[in-house]
C-alpha cells in the first residue's frame, strides 16, 4: 500500500530515537479511541466519526497488534487486536454494542520529545472491519481478541440461500419444498417469458 509520508515523518523515522504510539479507532455506536502509549494522546483523524480532536486513552489494557502484511498483490488483509479481559471495561465494548462489521482504523504516530502528536508525523496503516471476537482465559489472565479484516476479508465467502432442501430447512425446519429440486432437468424461467 503506497503512502504519502510527510517530510517531517520521514525525518523522524531516520533519526536515532523514535517515540512511537499506535492509535486505534473503533467505530462502535459511541466511538472508542485507544492507544498503547503510556499517556493519553490527542489527535484529530480524518476517519473519526465525529469532528475535532479525540482523546486516545492509554488504559493499559491494549496488549498487542497483529502483523499487517502488505504487498502489491491483491490479498485479503486481516489482523488481530489483543486486549486484556481481566477488567470488564474493554470487554463491555463488544458485549454491549453491535460489533460485527464495525470499522477499525489504526494509526502509527511518531511522538515529539514532549510526548505530543504532530499531525504531520502520523500515518494510517490499517482500515478494516471487525469480523469476530474471542475470549481466552486461564487461572491468571484473560484476553479479548478482535479479529479485524479489510473490506475484502469475506471476498470468497458464499452467502445467501441455495435452492436445495438443506438450505431451505435451515430457515423453515419442516418445509420440503426443495426436496426434489436437484431432479429438475430444465431451466426454470422466472418472470415474463
Amino acid at each position: 500500500m503506497s503512502r504519502k509520508l510527510s517530510a517531517g515523518l520521514i525525518t523522524s523515522l531516520t533519526g536515532r530515537r523514535q517515540i512511537v504510539a499506535d492509535l486505534v479507532e473503533i467505530h462502535l455506536s459511541t466511538a472508542v479511541y485507544l492507544t498503547n502509549s503510556f499517556i493519553d494522546l490527542s489527535y484529530d483523524s480524518d476517519t473519526a466519526p465525529d469532528t475535532g480532536a479525540n482523546n486516545y486513552t492509554a488504559q493499559g489494557q491494549f496488549l498487542a497488534l497483529g502483523n499487517v502484511d502488505e504487498s502489491r498483490d491483491l490479498r485479503v488483509g486481516s489482523m488481530t487486536l489483543a486486549f486484556t479481559a481481566v477488567d470488564f471495561t474493554t470487554l463491555a465494548y463488544v458485549l454491549n454494542n453491535d460489533y460485527i462489521d464495525r470499522r477499525v482504523v489504526l494509526y502509527r504516530a511518531v511522538l515529539s520529545d514532549d510526548y505530543t502528536i504532530d499531525s504531520t508525523k502520523v500515518f494510517q496503516y490499517f482500515d478494516g472491519r471487525i469480523k469476530e471476537f474471542a475470549i481466552s482465559e486461564s487461572p491468571t489472565s484473560a484476553m479479548l481478541s478482535l479479529s479485524v479484516g479489510s473490506q475484502f476479508a469475506d471476498y470468497e465467502k458464499l452467502s445467501g440461500r441455495r435452492t436445495n432442501s438443506d438450505s431451505q430447512q435451515r430457515f423453515f425446519a419442516n418445509d420440503v419444498g426443495f426436496e426434489f429440486a436437484p431432479q429438475i432437468q430444465t431451466d426454470i424461467k422466472w418472470g415474463r417469458t
